[in-house]
């Protein structure tokens, strides 16, 4: 199982050399967190390393629709950005890791939901490409986060006390996936069997966001518009303390909260 998982972080990587280059996210500021991953940016964590430094776990601890709550919490900013050209990425699964990896990207698309022979029909494909036709980034301001943590902390808020201990880390960016699709070679005999659960469920698949075209006799394609935004990436920023300023709040004195750099490698 963990093997798979590295063989999945590495295709996610993969895709982001082809498809978010240029945002400024590495391997060692930022984590790819799974395949249906919805938790933005504005969430804490906790990431705790083995002995070799490499992340082993990544734990929720707020998600940024808790934290929001607080007032004066600072709001997500969204960038948004359309891939243009759209972002297109062809792979050929010829072992058994790699059709695991494929059905890892299945999995996260609600295919199962909908109907689970139809899920299990498309991890036969031949052939997958992939096209991200909508994509942004959302993030959150840090310098008005730390002024917001420095406030609470003098405030001695429970929850800010909890987060602001050093041991958390905030997604302080995220990249969203709004659409994608992907595109299959499959045998003759099993496209016709999708076309027929297609039929037999649209109603459904008009529910969960998701469209199938068949452009072939072996060839399909399924396009996903996601209710929740799709999270593949957040990039992380450790919230620490740094000696006492006065005066922040009628006089009191807190500690400085920043936002320091982190040095991780996503490993796989």
């Amino acid at each position: 199982m963990a093997s798979i998982e590295k063989e999945v972080t590495k295709f996610w990587w993969n895709i982001y050399g082809t498809c978010f280059a240029g945002t400024h996210f590495t391997k060692k500021n930022a984590l790819f967190m799974s395949t249906g991953n919805n938790i933005p940016s504005g969430s804490v964590f906790t990431l705790k390393k083995n002995i070799l430094s490499k992340i082993v776990d990544k734990s929720l601890i707020f998600k940024y629709a808790t934290l929001e709550k607080l007032e004066n919490f600072p709001k997500i900013k969204d960038a948004s950005l359309t891939a243009t050209p759209p972002c297109n990425s062809e792979y050929s699964f010829t072992n058994s890791t790699a059709i695991d990896v494929y059905g890892k990207l299945i999995d996260g698309t609600n295919i199962g939901k909908i109907n689970a022979e139809l899920q299990t029909m498309l991890k036969k494909s031949k052939t997958l490409k992939i096209n991200i036709s909508e994509w942004g980034i959302d993030y959150i301001e840090e310098g008005s986060l730390e002024l917001f943590l420095q406030k609470q902390l003098a405030k001695k808020d429970a929850t800010i006390l909890k987060i602001t201990d050093g041991e958390h880390y905030i997604a302080t960016e995220g990249i969203c996936i709004k659409g994608m699709s992907f595109s299959y070679e499959l045998d003759k005999e099993v496209v016709q069997k999708i076309k027929a659960i297609y039929e037999d469920n649209s109603a459904k698949f008009i529910e969960f966001g998701v469209t199938i075209n068949i452009s072939s006799e072996t060839s399909l394609t399924t396009d996903f518009e996601y209710k929740e935004k799709f999270y593949p990436f957040l990039k992380f920023r450790k919230i620490k303390t740094d000696g006492n300023i006065k005066g922040m709040i009628k006089g009191l004195e807190t500690s400085r909260v920043i936002l320091e750099d982190i040095d991780i490698y996503d490993e796989f």
